[in-house]
């Protein structure tokens, strides 16, 4: 959820970050860490063929990479990040999660909607950055900088959802899921797993990536 920089990004200011709490740096290390057993289950040759062609090997390497999940995950469960924004907690798959990551710095694009807070360049791609509390809510104010990004694609789509914290990583049973309540923008509803009892909000990554009334288009 290849594309490649078509052109020069203007300069943007650089902001001074705080370094990352204790906290954030254990996701990271446990997304580190989960990546390194799958690949290391890989090399050992667990899959029981014996020859898989390379291509066939890359294609389900780039799959596994893309899913850094516990191992010993229930069937019935599913594996997300929580992070938070602007005082509000969402949790995401990790399997529909391309990479999570400092927040780049970000250029600001004249005339788009406000909860679309620029361009930011990473590993050579251009990422649209999203601010879902003023996706979901265009009245809502994002209160601080944004410290991180977790970024997203699909065959046409490249972005990335600004946190300002990232919280863990947690194992969601699904029969735990609520559903969103009536009461949510109606994007929210369309693009929500549910709700979990602590009122985090689990998103539907690549359904929201799919919605066309995304599209960013500039206004005259």
């Amino acid at each position: 959820m290849g594309r490649h920089d078509r052109g020069p990004v203007a300069p943007a200011v650089s902001r001074h970050r705080d370094p990352m709490s204790a906290r954030e740096e254990s996701v990271y290390e446990k997304l580190r860490t989960s990546l390194a057993e799958l690949e290391e289950k890989l090399r050992e040759g667990k899959s029981g063929e014996r020859e898989v062609h390379p291509r066939i090997l890359a294609e389900r390497t780039r799959r596994i990479a893309r899913e850094p999940t516990r191992l010993d995950r229930a069937p019935d469960s599913i594996s997300c990040i929580v992070f938070e924004r602007s005082g509000r907690r969402y949790a995401v798959q990790l399997e529909s999660v391309d990479e999570v990551g400092p927040m780049s710095r970000i250029t600001r694009v004249p005339g788009v909607p406000a909860y679309f807070l620029g361009v930011a360049a990473r590993r050579g791609r251009i990422v649209a950055v999203v601010d879902l509390p003023l996706l979901f809510t265009p009245d809502a104010r994002s209160e601080t900088d944004a410290e991180h990004l977790v970024m997203a694609s699909n065959a046409e789509v490249v972005c990335a959802v600004a946190a300002d914290a990232l919280h863990n990583i947690i194992d969601v049973n699904r029969r735990t899921i609520a559903k969103a309540m009536p009461t949510f923008p109606p994007l929210v509803q369309r693009h929500t797993l549910g709700v979990l009892e602590d009122r985090t909000v689990v998103l539907d990554l690549g359904s929201l990536l799919s919605d066309r009334s995304l599209r960013v288009e500039e206004r005259g």
